[in-house]
């Protein structure tokens, strides 16, 4: 069946177009807000050649197509005259609609559309931002130098720049699901993000004034929650200045009200609230995951595939995001990973034990689709219909998650969650993600052969499938240094000790120089020191690690030990805050060695030049033995 004859079909069969308030479409689905969900007929919906599935989720009426659902949705808007139509047309129409999309609605909803209807438009760029990255670190896993090269300067720009601007990109997408004007909302994503905040921050500046209210300066890029609040908030506050505003004045003051109320409501409340919000999610969520992690991470791993169904996975999204911003690592995406392989294993036992010659080509493409990150072919097309085989994947699923969770396997950076993302693990457990997806897919493929499955006698809707939604991350820092004009510079020694070659260091991640050049420090004492003058860029929640910037452009990462972020924070006494102003000399941060040494870890601290990039040369100047703001490495540009 072609697209217009399936569109058509569709429209008659979820009740016409009287019965449609409103419908749009994912990476997957067409999705339909209904005037009565009863007046579709499910049954003779799922019969369509083209059509892999039909959900209810939150309310709302999800027909599954697959990667074709782009065509189906676009010859659906030729036939039906009623479609929502673009974010502006929402809306110029708001006031009109009976039904608003928002956090009101019920969990299911939220779950169901409104954070797919945010997200899932920024899959595309985000997960080619995502494989730039793992681009990018294969190169330099094979050529060192090449990080020190203009194109992968200009590369790693190109990666970094959608994960930076995020804020920016949700809004727009959030204006379109919160029907608002979207330009205005990424205006107010771009007053988040403005450089002279950062130049503020730079300068020392941790809090600004607003009309005698205090504006907390902090750093909103790659952040999520702050941006989707706003303009959750901003969707009421528009609705009131329509009213209040006469239409012959609207082009004019209507914007300028909307702007001067929301963004201070934005600097002054929602955007710190925000922050502090995400932080504290992330904090529950790394804590729940390192006390618990190998029961949570086997269980996310044996229901994964069951979320996808009901659409509950997307809540885990801003999870992702939020984890990365914060910490710089998260556990979920491994996890969604292995998931996906699990369920190319099921199917790919189908493919071998059917006898059927349409399910054999079907499962045998969905095999490789599922590799590849997208599994929703494998999950309705096949592994869903025949029972199980899902159940099998759902096996796979968890042993491959036990695996990761007993070793705390994270991502560093986001991608496809199949085999295309295991470049980002590269310097990171890449032996041990590796094990965990072919254990996933063997363990999978095995239990689905020997289960075995009541075999189709006519052959299954053949049917392509698509992509899983993927939050990708971003990985740049929060203030970046190359955006100054850099300088030859000294830099100082941070710790008392001897002084090592990071290829002393068991960490690959360090050891390979992938987060940059510079030395490790075995210390002597439990003391650290600013190296620089500058600010301090990032203070780690874990307080085992700081990021400073020099005023001369440098930005140093100290990370005191190996592998103790997972002390939570013990032993460790913070003695500054992000943003704060340092000079050569002051007292950073207090470790208790013994203390961490009898705990299990390593305290080699290297000291890393983030940006090395954008330096000709990193040279070790000290000798064997340093104290305290001793000359440690010579930078030149």
């Amino acid at each position: 069946m072609d697209q217009h004859k399936l569109a058509k079909e569709i429209l008659r069969l979820v009740g016409g177009e009287d019965n449609i308030q409103d419908y749009t479409h994912c990476m997957t689905r067409l999705r339909f807000n209904l005037r009565d969900n009863g007046n579709a007929d499910r049954t003779k919906l799922k019969e369509l050649p083209g059509v892999m599935d039909v959900n209810i989720n939150g309310g709302q009426f999800q027909v599954i197509i697959g990667n074709d659902v782009s065509k189906v949705y676009g010859e659906l808007t030729k036939i039906a005259k009623n479609n929502a139509g673009s974010a502006q047309e929402n809306a110029d129409q708001g006031n009109n609609k009976k039904q608003k999309l928002g956090i009101k609605g019920s969990i299911g909803k939220f779950f169901a559309d409104v954070l797919p209807g945010i997200f899932n438009p920024l899959v595309p760029a985000i997960a080619g931002a995502g494989m730039i990255k793992a681009l990018l670190a294969v190169i330099v896993m094979f050529n060192a130098t090449a990080a020190n090269t203009d194109l992968y300067k200009i590369l790693n720009i190109i990666s970094d720049a959608v994960f930076y601007f995020l804020p920016m990109l949700l809004a727009f997408s959030s204006a379109k699901k919160f029907n608002v004007n979207p330009y205005l909302a990424v205006v107010i994503g771009g007053v988040l993000l403005h450089p002279n905040f950062a130049k503020f921050m730079a300068d020392g500046l941790t809090s600004m004034s607003f009309l005698g209210l205090p504006v907390k300066l902090v750093s909103y890029s790659s952040t999520v929650i702050p941006i989707i609040a706003t303009v959750w908030i901003m969707s009421y506050i528009e609705r009131f200045v329509r009213k209040i505003v006469p239409n012959v004045l609207k082009t004019i003051l209507e914007p300028m009200l909307i702007l001067l109320i929301v963004a201070p409501i934005a600097l002054i409340v929602i955007g710190p609230l925000g922050i502090y919000i995400g932080n504290a999610i992330a904090d529950g969520y790394m804590y729940f995951y390192e006390h618990f992690g190998v029961i949570a991470g086997t269980l996310l791993g044996a229901t994964f595939s069951l979320m996808v169904i009901t659409g509950l996975h997307y809540g885990l999204i801003p999870l992702v995001f939020q984890a990365i911003a914060q910490n710089g690592f998260d556990y979920i995406m491994p996890i969604m990973t292995v998931a996906n392989i699990a369920q190319a294993g099921a199917v790919f036992a189908v493919f071998l034990r059917t006898k059927n010659s349409s399910m054999k080509s079907l499962s045998g493409a969905s095999t490789i689709s599922a590799l590849m990150g997208i599994s929703e072919p494998a999950i309705y097309g096949v592994n869903l219909k025949l029972k199980k085989p899902f159940i099998a994947g759902l096996i796979g699923s968890a042993a491959g998650a036990f695996i990761l969770s007993i070793f705390q396997v994270a991502a560093y950076a986001l991608g496809k969650v199949g085999l295309p993302s295991l470049p980002l693990y590269i310097g990171h457990k890449f032996s041990l993600m590796v094990l965990a997806v072919c254990v996933s897919f063997a363990v999978a493929a095995v239990v689905a052969y020997v289960l075995g499955f009541k075999d189709v006698t006519e052959a299954p809707v053949e049917e392509n499938g698509t992509d899983l939604p993927v939050p990708p991350v971003p990985a740049n820092e929060p203030e970046s240094a190359s955006a100054k004009k850099l300088q030859n510079e000294q830099i100082y020694a941070p710790i008392a000790g001897e002084v090592k070659s990071l290829r002393e260091v068991s960490d690959p991640a360090f050891s390979q120089e992938t987060m940059g050049k510079g030395v490790a420090i075995l210390p002597s004492e439990g003391r650290v020191v600013s190296p620089i003058n500058g600010i301090v860029s990032v203070a780690f929640k874990k307080k085992h690690a700081v990021l400073l910037t020099s005023d001369d452009g440098a930005e140093v990462l100290i990370h005191v030990g190996i592998d103790t972020v997972k002390l939570g924070g013990k032993h460790f006494t913070l003695h500054v805050n992000q943003g704060d102003r340092i000079n050569v000399g002051d007292l950073i941060l207090e470790f208790d060695m013994d203390s961490i040494i009898q705990e299990g870890f390593e305290i080699i601290t290297p000291v890393i030049i983030s940006n090395t990039g954008d330096y000709t040369d990193i040279t070790a100047v000290s000798p064997s033995t340093v104290k305290e703001k001793d000359t440690l490495l010579k930078l030149t540009v």
